[in-house]
């Protein structure tokens, strides 16, 4: 019997033209054996060179456990930085300010002015004013929405601990009130990932919608803002762009009217967070167009319409009454007129830019960007809104005249996107796989995310600017390096 030697078990093998073989790394890995001292190719096929993934469930349940472990891992990750010396004593900060003031004020004060809340918190947003005289809060009231029971749960706490005697402020100040809204991210966050899972299972199989949806989480710029700075809204706009999608997906000709308000409530809560991810409107109102034009019982067409108006228009209300008390005025653009420069946009800059570019900092939308044409095949309705939303936010986003956002982890105006993305990721997935074990592309993803996680660390711990643009050599060697760094700094 001759002497049996494998070797090169663990290089790739590129079937891909570029740059899909660029970002996998194999479609099988390779076994030689020699005989009579001739190497020769292992004929088993591919499929049983690969290790399974065993630890990765099959059953939707299962999938679940997984998720659920990543939203505690989130928060014990927070947690655990709670204690750490902060230099402004806040567990909030940036725009969080801003989102924190509007939901104090609300719960508190019942009011919209921001005066006290700014001087509580130590910012000096109250010096500017609108043109009613009131503070100017240039932000969206959806958050302040969505964290108000977390905050209101504090509040008791804080109540209960002062009755017993315990020396704990109640004015809507403090790490108590704070870490409450930000564990109140982390749980939307979380919530928000499960409905992006279940919606990928409608269309895939519960590995591919897994690993899509833990990609885009630990992969993108969303991982950082919900541990690192849960204070930001881009948490809640995971929440409310999944909650859209998994109500409105598969699009459904018998939706009744009490369904196209819900659906209208979806798109209002999508703009109350983050009012360019509005755009969702057009999703809907799409389909009744084309429901129109199909010549449909005009009837119950107009019934479903208005219902989904009146939805919309309801679920905004608490932004134009925002508005009207601070502006005097019920719809406009709070930063000014000159906040978006309409004939000026900056995709390419957006996009690959080392300030901040979507591509550049997080790879992994160049593969989501990839799936829009396996998801186009599968469906062909699902593919347009995700190719349609990024093309717009990416020209709304391009067009503001500080488009790389200031001190931002990446293209942070993209996370609302993530859940659409994971669609187009997850169909790229299932695509190549029957080229491209799944094992193999865990260990993309992997990759993906250690390197996102290595970026996190640049920017979280100083290394590189969080405003200006980077060099590559900080993108590329000085990222590879920096564990290296670290443990140099722990033991200088």
């Amino acid at each position: 019997m001759a002497k049996r030697l494998c070797v090169g078990r663990h290089w790739p093998v590129f079937r891909f033209p570029f740059p899909v073989s660029c970002f996998s790394f194999a479609s099988a890995l390779a076994q030689r054996r020699a005989l009579n001292g001739v190497a020769t190719l292992d004929p088993r096929p591919a499929s049983a060179l690969v290790p399974r993934l065993p630890l990765l469930p099959d059953d939707d349940r299962g999938a679940l456990r997984w998720l659920i472990v990543s939203g505690l891992l989130c928060l014990a990750i927070f947690l655990a930085t709670v204690p750490l010396p902060r230099v402004d004593r806040h567990l909030i900060g940036s725009d969080g300010f801003a989102y924190y003031a509007i939901v104090r004020s609300v719960a508190l004060d019942r009011d919209f002015d921001f005066a006290n809340d700014y001087a509580l918190l130590g910012i000096g947003h109250h010096r500017r004013k609108a043109p009613t005289g009131m503070p100017v809060n240039p932000f969206a009231i959806g958050t302040a929405i969505l964290w108000l029971p977390f905050f209101l749960v504090a509040h008791a706490a804080a109540l209960g601990l002062a009755a017993l005697g315990l020396r704990m402020g109640s004015d809507g100040v403090g790490y108590l009130y704070e870490a409450a809204v930000c564990c109140g991210t982390i749980f939307y966050a979380s919530v928000g990932f499960m409905l992006t899972y279940r919606t990928a299972r409608r269309l895939f199989q519960v590995r591919v919608a897994l690993l899509a949806t833990l990609a885009m989480w630990w992969a993108t710029g969303a991982i950082y803002y919900v541990v690192a700075e849960p204070s930001m809204s881009h948490g809640p706009a995971i929440f409310a762009e999944a909650l859209f999608l998994w109500l409105w997906y598969p699009p459904d000709r018998s939706r009744t009217p009490g369904r196209w308000f819900v659906l209208g409530l979806a798109v209002a809560l999508v703009a109350l967070v983050r009012w360019q991810e509005g755009l969702i409107v057009a999703v809907p109102a799409a389909e009744l167009l084309l429901a129109l034009r199909e010549r449909r019982r005009r009837a119950d067409l107009l019934a479903r319409g208005t219902a989904f108006g009146a939805g919309a228009v309801a679920g905004f209300l608490p932004q134009i009454v925002m508005w009207s008390a601070v502006y005097g005025t019920p719809l406009t653009i709070p930063q000014g007129n000159d906040f978006i420069h309409w004939l000026q946009p900056h995709p390419w800059l957006m996009l690959f830019s080392s300030r901040h570019g979507l591509m550049s900092w997080h790879p992994i939308f160049l593969l989501a960007t990839l799936g829009l044409l396996p998801l186009w095949r599968r469906d062909r309705a699902l593919a347009l809104v995700v190719g349609a939303m990024f093309v717009a936010q990416l020209y709304v986003n391009s067009a503001v005249g500080r488009w790389w956002a200031d001190d931002a982890f990446g293209a942070r105006r993209f996370i609302g996107l993530v859940p659409l993305f994971t669609l187009s990721l997850a169909a790229l997935m299932a695509t190549t796989s029957r080229r491209i074990e799944r094992s193999a592309w865990l260990s993309v993803l992997l990759l993906l995310v250690i390197w996102n996680g290595l970026s996190f660390a640049q920017y979280r711990l100083g290394f590189i600017s969080m405003n200006a643009a980077l060099t590559w050599r900080q993108m590329t060697i000085d990222r590879l390096l920096l564990p290296w760094r670290l443990l140099r700094r722990l033991l200088s």
